[in-house]
């Protein structure tokens, strides 16, 4: 199964009511505070698409996402937060290594209660775009994402190693974008349905 996500970029001086029409018309997701490296929004491709002659997109990094493996703990999930995780995996990473780095994101929920429904996938096009993965977490609270995945020791215990220069098992280039927003709904109870 495949299906689209974009990051969404404005640009400076975007027309507030041509953004709140967009925000209307399509499914959006406005990053909060402290997102890094992903733009204003992120854009599921879920129902519709960003509407054509809306002009103050400045950028549109769409990706093309086939699913490795999810789980909905909450499939009627009603929102708070959905947080997606575009990386590069760098190029000359042995696919042992790559596999075991999966492997490992797929093993978080089993450590981090706060994740409700999550998602990993590759990214499959189109050409030459950076991103290799998307891991994707929808919560109940900003908490959840903040203070029990963020600070979970099996994160900083096992998956940092997998980002950090100084760790020989690093395969994660530190360029990436780590964005979330609230929602009122699962969008990944519909991926994975």
């Amino acid at each position: 199964m495949s299906r689209e996500l974009a990051l969404v970029t404005l640009v400076d001086g975007a027309d507030p009511d041509k953004v709140n029409e967009l925000e209307e018309s399509v499914v959006l997701g406005r990053h909060l505070p402290g997102t890094v490296g992903g733009g204003h929004y992120t854009w599921d491709g879920i129902d519709d698409p960003v509407p054509s002659g809306f002009e103050d997109v400045a950028n549109f990094d769409l990706v093309e996402l086939e699913l490795i493996d999810g789980s909905l703990g909450d499939p009627g999930f009603t929102g708070e937060i959905k947080r997606t995780l575009l990386l590069q995996v760098q190029t000359d990473a042995h696919a042992d290594s790559v596999a075991a780095f999966e492997r490992d994101l797929m093993a978080m929920p089993d450590h981090i209660s706060a994740i409700v429904n999550w998602a990993l996938s590759r990214v499959v096009g189109p050409p030459g775009i950076r991103w290799t993965h998307c891991w994707e977490q929808e919560y109940y609270t900003l908490d959840g994402l903040k203070v029990d995945y963020m600070m979970s020791p099996h994160h900083w215990g096992l998956i940092d190693g997998w980002f950090d220069p100084e760790m020989p098992q690093q395969i994660v280039d530190l360029d990436l974008a780590h964005v979330y927003h609230h929602t009122d709904r699962s969008v990944l109870a519909a991926a994975l349905g």
